[in-house]
């Protein structure tokens, strides 16, 4: 055997080592070891802004929603194996998972198809409260595990219009749960459309459609006179909080990326605000260092022989008199 490999030249020594490398990648070697992995909880937005038809794919229009989904589709393949995703859904005021943390390579086909049939029918409810879903999407993620990051994707369009005087506060410890704000969706106000069952715009709803007033209680405790004076300027503490003549509901049929408020609820919750305009930007942000943990995880060691073997085989091809050359001038000058 030994004299049998003696007989061979450098050429003939790589290709066959470059065989050998090449048959065990046949085997799909893998060996659990350290690398830096990322854990995602990502909540969707499917509330009925979510299907205006404001972003573009290949120069195709497409809702907020489909385009959210491709995006995440997309963040998936570039993810590395050993990582962790759960989904999300969010409207009205909750944030409901609907599956539990799944390794991305093992659980991929699963989690592809779940996040392609995620469809703005599944809402529960018609109202959009985005700071009470963020805040319990961040409640949520906490409880999965310490090292869950959040993505929430919204448009930021609360229906009905919020009155900053019942805005939530986050009441958790900011930053103690990383992750992103997602805007998606056009900076400029559009008709929010009404679909059939076969997603076909059948109209879009009109301002006299979008509910007015706001029914969530007093926020404080008024005194009779505080509430005469209301009364007096047209208002209601609990059944028109805005008013009147709300200048808030002037255009509650129309919706666009509310910038403003998603960073504003960045800053209060110390996540950091994205904003979603090409397909492929998911993947860096899912990908960053400061989201990332050091796990024993699965490593597949196919492209560990592969890569050896390519350069083995770039070496076979190489003309013998060229590396005798290469070798000689190598020799002069360690002579030198």
């Amino acid at each position: 055997m030994i004299s049998w490999w003696r007989k061979l030249d450098t050429r003939g020594k790589a290709l066959l080592l470059a065989i050998i490398l090449l048959m065990i990648c046949l085997f799909q070697p893998h060996m659990k070891l350290p690398k830096r992995v990322y854990d995602w909880l990502i909540v969707i937005d499917i509330t009925q802004s979510m299907n205006v038809r404001d972003m573009s794919i290949n120069d195709r229009s497409i809702s907020r929603l489909a385009f959210s989904k491709a995006s995440i589709r997309e963040s998936l393949r570039a993810l590395p194996c050993g990582s962790r995703v759960a989904l999300g859904l969010f409207t009205e005021r909750n944030t409901t998972t609907i599956t539990h943390p799944l390794e991305v390579c093992t659980h991929f086909s699963a989690i592809d198809e779940t996040v392609s049939r995620v469809d703005w029918r599944m809402a529960w409810a018609a109202d959009s409260f985005i700071s009470h879903g963020l805040f319990d999407g961040i409640a949520k993620t906490a409880k999965i595990d310490d090292q869950m990051n959040i993505a929430f994707i919204t448009d930021g369009h609360q229906a009905p219009p919020g009155n900053p005087d019942y805005m939530p506060k986050f009441e958790g410890k900011a930053g103690q749960v990383k992750g992103l704000i997602v805007g998606v969706g056009g900076l400029k106000p559009s008709l929010i459309p009404k679909l059939d069952d076969k997603d076909n715009i059948t109209g879009y709803w009109e301002l006299d459609d979008v509910q007015r007033y706001a029914t969530f209680g007093m926020a404080r405790v008024q005194s009779a006179l505080e509430m005469e004076q209301q009364q007096a300027d047209g208002m209601h503490g609990r059944n028109a909080p805005h008013g009147s003549a709300p200048t808030e509901v002037n255009h509650a049929n129309l919706s666009g990326q509310d910038q403003a408020s998603l960073k504003k609820l960045a800053n209060e919750t110390r996540l950091n605000y994205l904003n979603l305009q090409e397909v492929n930007q998911l993947n860096d942000a899912f990908s960053s260092r400061k989201t990332s943990v050091w796990r024993m995880a699965d490593t597949d060691l196919r492209p560990w022989f592969a890569i050896p073997a390519m350069c083995l085989i770039i070496l076979f091809f190489i003309p013998a008199t060229f590396l005798n050359q290469l070798f000689q001038r190598v020799i002069k000058r360690k002579r030198k």
